[in-house]
């Protein structure tokens, strides 16, 4: 009887060791929880939760704004580049992580995990940079009424003084994070200022993770597009259906014996269609049998860009409705954009400098300066 009993109280206490250990190994699902102060102005209305690396619909989640708040909940099953917003209203950008996030909509802020007061730190010191240079202008403007001399005076601050504080800001802010997802959104900014074999050097820095990350790719994809398509390379065609079921290749122009300035455009775009009449005296003046301008509207309703092309009287050919096909294969983040080809086909100049600059450039290769 005494063995018997032994055994037994030897299976029992095995059997709760066993069920201990079991406890012990069962892993505790990581949550996020974005919890969001809001204006009552916004009670009833819709917010929603997004990821920036989502490719195509990006929205994760949707809650109506209740008593001046709103709540997230979900499965942190991986850290993301986020954000809240209410259309045309506010955003807010965030790290979605483990943990509780609160959110001020007011004050853009996302706060109390130890990646969002980084990342709010970041965007505050990027927003002091920001009001920095409208200070500058706005100072020099009041100061300068001659337009040259104003135009000159603070291109040189921005690049000699502004440019380089920013560039010191995101350089430190993404050597510290390589290894998490505000260095992928430190690049993304980066990589608007940086040359090609610039961005190849950050991109190598990060984390196996990080560069994994679709923001990161579309980054990398970004830049072989530019080298690709960088000065001294033969120019890359594309062709575009018209509206009236024509179809139009950038090789109908380029490549043909002449200079072809291309001109990357939306009729949405201020400062494209500002460009319009400095284009247009180009045009007017130097087309020709050694010169033409085509127009490539992206990113744009066909019928936008054909009123903006009655509106603003314009005269050289262009391919409307191109959409993102032309701005992948040439690496574009941004209009306008302005590309000269040479006679033979080569890329000769982008216009990665002002316009006066570009237009130098363009007088030079057609031996008019």
């Amino acid at each position: 009887m005494k063995i018997r009993t032994i055994r037994t109280l030897l299976i029992t206490v095995t059997s709760l060791t066993i069920i201990v250990s079991c406890e012990k190994k069962q892993s505790v699902v990581p949550e996020y929880i974005v919890e969001g102060i809001a204006d009552s102005t916004y009670n009833g209305q819709k917010i929603y939760l997004v990821d920036h690396n989502r490719v195509g619909n990006n929205k994760i989640d949707s809650v109506l704004i209740d008593s001046n708040r709103f709540v997230f909940k979900g499965i942190a099953d991986t850290i993301r580049y986020a954000g809240v917003f209410i259309e045309d209203a506010a955003y807010v950008p965030l790290i979605l992580d483990k943990g509780r996030i609160i959110v001020n909509l007011k004050d853009g802020i996302a706060s109390n995990t130890p990646l969002n007061d980084a990342l709010t730190d970041y965007n505050k010191k990027t927003g002091e940079l920001y009001k920095e240079r409208e200070n500058i202008y706005t100072e020099l403007k009041n100061k300068i009424k001659d337009k040259d001399k104003f135009k000159a005076e603070f291109d040189s601050i921005f690049s000699k003084v502004w440019t380089p504080k920013y560039m010191d800001l995101m350089e430190n802010t993404f050597d510290a994070n390589t290894n998490n997802v505000i260095g992928s959104v430190v690049l993304y900014e980066m990589s608007m200022w940086m040359r090609t074999g610039q961005i190849d050097t950050a991109v190598a820095k990060l984390s196996k993770d990080i560069a994994s990350l679709e923001m990161v790719k579309k980054i990398v994809e970004t830049n072989d597009a530019l080298k690709k398509t960088a000065e001294g390379q033969k120019f890359s065609d594309f062709t575009i259906e018209q509206p009236d079921g024509t179809k139009v290749s950038l090789s109908d122009h380029a490549g043909k014996g002449k200079y072809i300035l291309v001109d990357f455009w939306a009729s949405w775009c201020g400062p494209c269609r500002g460009l319009t009449p400095e284009i247009k005296e180009l045009y007017r003046k130097y087309r020709g049998d050694n010169f033409e301008i085509v127009g490539v509207a992206v990113w744009d309703k066909p019928e936008d860009t054909e009123r903006a092309i009655a509106e603003d009287k314009i005269e050289w050919p262009q391919i409307i409705n191109a959409q993102e096909i032309p701005t992948k294969i040439y690496g574009i983040t941004g209009i306008p954009r302005l590309i000269l080809i040479a006679p033979d086909g080569t890329i000769v100049a982008r216009n990665s400098t002002g316009w006066k600059d570009f237009k130098e450039i363009v007088l030079n290769k057609l031996g008019k300066k």
